[in-house]
């Protein structure tokens, strides 16, 4: 059984920035859970024989082929009682990726989702120490982030490395639904 994630990944640019605050981070408090994924949002995490990865993905390019493509703006920074410290999507933004995120969880129905996630945001960190959160709080208090998100991506998880690596992406397409079913 292979552990498998569908997120909407940002920009190679806003990718880019994103690590440089987890490195940042990582100078003030050290190693800290999340520090070397690359940003995302995720949408749902999930197992599955690798034998079904044909099923899966095809049914995962369908959903993504009837997306439009999107802009995303971050402004703000925001925190989890479990300690993740996230940037977080401007009101309109979150809103958008709120409703595409249900339509991802609602469409992928072929699909038994361990982990589902309809709350937009990019973890710089995770499980941190009260302690650590508040240097982080200190450390990130003005973002403005502007990219925008063209595939569905797939991710799996790399035993070897203990890390979710970039496995498929699916272009976001916005061709009109498929209608099931026959018109006679």
């Amino acid at each position: 059984m292979n552990k498998y994630s569908v997120v909407f990944m940002p920009d190679l640019q806003t990718i880019e920035k994103v690590k440089q605050m987890k490195l940042l981070l990582a100078q003030h408090i050290g190693w800290f859970n999340s520090k070397n994924s690359l940003a995302h949002f995720t949408i749902f995490e999930f197992f599955e024989d690798e034998n079904q990865e044909d099923k899966f993905c095809l049914q995962l390019d369908r959903i993504a082929s009837e997306i439009n493509t999107f802009n995303v703006q971050c402004d703000a920074f925001d925190w989890f009682d479990n300690g993740a410290f996230y940037i977080k999507p401007n009101e309109v933004s979150g809103t958008k990726m709120t409703e595409l995120m249900k339509q991802v969880l609602k469409e992928s129905i072929q699909i038994k989702k361990t982990i589902t996630n309809t709350n937009p945001h990019l973890s710089i960190a995770r499980r941190l120490s009260p302690e650590k959160l508040e240097i982080a709080k200190q450390l990130f208090t003005n973002i403005h982030l502007e990219f925008a998100v063209t595939n569905l991506t797939l991710r799996k998880f790399d035993e070897s490395l203990k890390q979710f690596m970039v496995y498929r992406e699916f272009p976001l397409l916005g061709k009109p639904k498929e209608i099931q079913g026959s018109l006679f």
